[in-house]
Protein backbone atom coordinates (compact mmCIF):
# COMPACT_ATOMS: atom_id res chain seq x y z
CA UNK A 1 0.00 0.00 0.00
CA UNK A 2 3.02 2.30 -0.03
CA UNK A 3 2.57 3.48 -3.60
CA UNK A 4 3.61 7.09 -4.20
CA UNK A 5 1.26 7.41 -7.21
CA UNK A 6 -1.94 7.22 -5.17
CA UNK A 7 -3.80 10.51 -4.81
CA UNK A 8 -5.19 9.89 -1.33
CA UNK A 9 -2.20 8.14 0.18
CA UNK A 10 -2.30 8.03 3.97
CA UNK A 11 0.56 9.81 5.72
CA UNK A 12 3.29 7.53 7.00
CA UNK A 13 3.22 6.97 10.74
CA UNK A 14 5.42 5.05 13.11
CA UNK A 15 2.52 2.71 14.05
CA UNK A 16 2.43 -0.52 11.99
CA UNK A 17 -0.71 -1.20 9.91
CA UNK A 18 -1.62 -4.22 12.06
CA UNK A 19 -1.83 -2.08 15.21
CA UNK A 20 -3.42 0.98 13.63
CA UNK A 21 -7.16 1.11 14.28
CA UNK A 22 -9.51 3.16 12.16
CA UNK A 23 -13.23 3.74 12.21
CA UNK A 24 -15.12 4.24 8.96
CA UNK A 25 -18.27 6.27 8.55
CA UNK A 26 -20.44 6.66 5.46
CA UNK A 27 -20.83 10.31 4.45
CA UNK A 28 -22.86 11.83 1.62
CA UNK A 29 -21.77 14.85 -0.39
CA UNK A 30 -24.03 17.63 -1.69
CA UNK A 31 -25.02 15.52 -4.73
CA UNK A 32 -26.00 12.53 -2.60
CA UNK A 33 -23.01 10.36 -3.52
CA UNK A 34 -21.86 8.12 -0.70
CA UNK A 35 -18.25 7.66 0.33
CA UNK A 36 -16.41 6.34 3.36
CA UNK A 37 -14.66 8.73 5.68
CA UNK A 38 -11.93 7.08 7.76
CA UNK A 39 -10.65 8.45 11.04
CA UNK A 40 -8.28 7.05 13.62
CA UNK A 41 -10.01 5.25 16.46
CA UNK A 42 -9.35 6.37 20.03
CA UNK A 43 -7.04 4.17 22.07
CA UNK A 44 -9.84 3.13 24.43
CA UNK A 45 -12.31 2.32 21.63
CA UNK A 46 -13.71 -1.21 21.84
CA UNK A 47 -15.60 -2.72 18.96
CA UNK A 48 -18.71 -4.70 19.86
CA UNK A 49 -18.24 -8.44 19.60
CA UNK A 50 -21.07 -10.15 17.77
CA UNK A 51 -22.18 -13.65 18.67
CA UNK A 52 -23.47 -16.25 16.28
CA UNK A 53 -26.86 -17.39 17.44
CA UNK A 54 -27.46 -20.95 16.40
CA UNK A 55 -30.76 -22.77 16.28
CA UNK A 56 -30.21 -26.54 16.19
CA UNK A 57 -33.69 -27.04 14.72
CA UNK A 58 -32.79 -25.19 11.52
CA UNK A 59 -30.76 -26.63 8.70
CA UNK A 60 -30.09 -26.00 5.03
CA UNK A 61 -32.03 -28.24 2.68
CA UNK A 62 -29.83 -29.87 0.06
CA UNK A 63 -31.51 -30.08 -3.32
CA UNK A 64 -31.02 -33.16 -5.46
CA UNK A 65 -30.66 -31.43 -8.82
CA UNK A 66 -30.37 -27.90 -10.07
CA UNK A 67 -33.11 -26.27 -12.11
CA UNK A 68 -32.66 -26.38 -15.87
CA UNK A 69 -35.38 -24.44 -17.72
CA UNK A 70 -34.42 -26.00 -21.05
CA UNK A 71 -34.87 -29.55 -19.77
CA UNK A 72 -38.33 -28.90 -18.30
CA UNK A 73 -41.22 -28.65 -20.71
CA UNK A 74 -44.83 -27.90 -19.86
CA UNK A 75 -47.06 -30.99 -19.71
CA UNK A 76 -48.98 -31.74 -22.88
CA UNK A 77 -46.39 -30.14 -25.11
CA UNK A 78 -43.19 -31.58 -26.38
CA UNK A 79 -41.70 -33.88 -28.94
CA UNK A 80 -44.00 -36.82 -28.35
CA UNK A 81 -45.89 -38.40 -31.21
CA UNK A 82 -45.72 -35.94 -34.10
CA UNK A 83 -48.86 -34.02 -33.17
CA UNK A 84 -47.47 -30.84 -34.69
CA UNK A 85 -49.36 -29.44 -37.67
CA UNK A 86 -47.44 -28.58 -40.81
CA UNK A 87 -48.64 -25.37 -42.46
CA UNK A 88 -48.67 -25.36 -46.24
CA UNK A 89 -48.10 -21.73 -47.18
CA UNK A 90 -49.28 -22.19 -50.78
CA UNK A 91 -52.65 -23.48 -49.63
CA UNK A 92 -52.87 -20.65 -47.13
CA UNK A 93 -52.12 -18.10 -49.85
CA UNK A 94 -54.80 -19.60 -52.11
CA UNK A 95 -57.32 -19.55 -49.25
CA UNK A 96 -56.61 -15.87 -48.55
CA UNK A 97 -57.04 -15.01 -52.24
CA UNK A 98 -60.38 -16.87 -52.36
CA UNK A 99 -61.61 -15.07 -49.23
CA UNK A 100 -60.66 -11.68 -50.69
CA UNK A 101 -62.44 -12.49 -53.96
CA UNK A 102 -65.52 -13.60 -52.02
CA UNK A 103 -65.55 -10.37 -49.99
CA UNK A 104 -65.11 -8.31 -53.19
CA UNK A 105 -68.07 -10.12 -54.83
CA UNK A 106 -70.23 -9.51 -51.75
CA UNK A 107 -69.41 -5.80 -51.89
CA UNK A 108 -70.24 -5.62 -55.61
CA UNK A 109 -73.55 -7.46 -55.13
CA UNK A 110 -74.48 -5.20 -52.21
CA UNK A 111 -74.08 -1.99 -54.26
Amino acid sequence: MNEPNKKNAAPQSDVPDAERRRVGMVVHDDRGNASVSWRDAPADYARPVLEVLGNPGLSVKAEDASYDPYANRPPGRGSGGGTTRVTDLRKLSEHIKRMRELEARKREDGE
